[in-house]
């Protein structure tokens, strides 16, 4: 069983009054000898603050919960290491719950953590929330008066601080990098149509096609889900359309994408250029490795940390939109179309 202050005071004589100052660091009237006897028999019989409890005397527990929608995905472990690394430096304890994209796991974690009694919640809401599933989210962190930040899936409505990256100018940035390099015809397999974030990162798409007056095509488009299965469906579809190249909107479906072509015979980038996002760690290690957009995952992690830490301090809502810029990186996967005219 858990030592208590009372085991302590049983073993060493002394009374919970004397041990509760020593332990607070406010026995500055009890003789050193005293305070060696409890703290030798505080190591000796392993005692550790009951959090919980000291919570309650103090309104703070340090410890914050992290909600996230698929730690498989190395995107959010990368998020986690950030958020992890920046609690520690804090001395703050962390919660990670993984709701496998679920948003009834949303609702049952934010509740649970509430419960926990943790000081504020940093929350990336699962690839099912619609507009009125988000809502009913945010509806759930208002009634529980939890601080809370959202972190890259946000909802404009939300009364939060969020960390996103500007994915109107990775989507440009993508789309154009291929347009420089001569394809016209580029297909993109974009993320659930109700995310902010597959939203700008379409609107980006659009805008470099009109930049480049190059005529908008529905057909190729293909809505995704943001793993390898719908990025390999997305690239039996989008291959039928004769497209030159393909933008997936995250690495997940650009690694399907890329496993199809290879099963198909298809080259990259030689017969099909090919650019994801998010810059996952293998997607320099692919045999052609990934042209894709870097997002500071990890930053983000840490920034939101912070942010989060500042509400909770403070004691006072804030609505700030912290935004990081994406950058392209250029590696193997797109091939120079009017290079290879002119040769």
């Amino acid at each position: 069983m858990r030592t208590t202050i009372k085991d302590i005071a049983n073993y060493t004589g002394f009374s919970v009054t004397t041990i509760s100052l020593v332990l607070n660091n406010k026995a500055n009237k009890i003789p050193k000898s005293t305070k060696d006897t409890i703290l030798e028999a505080v190591e000796k019989l392993n005692y550790h603050p009951n959090r919980l409890a000291v919570g309650l005397v103090k309104k703070r527990t340090d410890t914050i919960g992290l909600i996230i929608s698929d730690v498989s995905n190395v995107f959010f472990s990368n998020l986690a290491k950030g958020v992890e690394d920046e609690c520690r430096k804090k001395g703050w304890n962390l919660f990670l719950c993984n709701t496998n994209d679920k948003h009834t796991r949303d609702l049952s974690y934010i509740q649970a953590l509430a419960d926990k009694g943790v000081d504020g919640i940093l929350f990336c809401m699962s690839l099912d929330s619609d507009k009125k599933k988000a809502m009913e989210s945010i509806k759930l962190f208002e009634k529980l008066k939890m601080p809370f930040v959202m972190i890259d899936r946000f909802l404009e409505e939300a009364t939060c601080s969020f960390v996103v990256v500007d994915h109107v100018q990775g989507g440009y940035a993508a789309t154009k990098y291929l347009l420089d390099h001569g394809h016209k015809k580029i297909g993109c397999i974009t993320g659930p149509r109700e995310l902010e974030d597959s939203c700008d990162r379409f609107a980006g798409y659009k805008k470099a096609l009109d930049e480049y007056e190059v005529a908008f095509r529905k057909e190729l488009v293909y809505e995704g889900k943001y793993d390898c299965e719908s990025g390999a469906t997305g690239a039996d579809y989008l291959l039928k359309q004769d497209v030159t190249a393909i933008f997936a909107f995250n690495d997940m479906s650009a690694y399907g994408a890329y496993n199809r072509m290879n099963q198909k015979g298809i080259k990259i980038p030689e017969e099909i250029s090919l650019i994801g996002y998010d810059d996952i760690f293998f997607s320099e290690l692919l045999d052609v490795p990934l042209t894709t957009v870097h997002q500071p995952v990890y930053d983000m992690g840490v920034e939101a940390v912070r942010q989060l830490a500042a509400e909770v301090e403070s004691e006072r809502g804030s609505r700030k939109c912290i935004t990081f810029q994406p950058v392209l990186i250029e590696r193997a996967s797109v091939a120079d179309k009017k290079r290879s005219k002119i040769k």
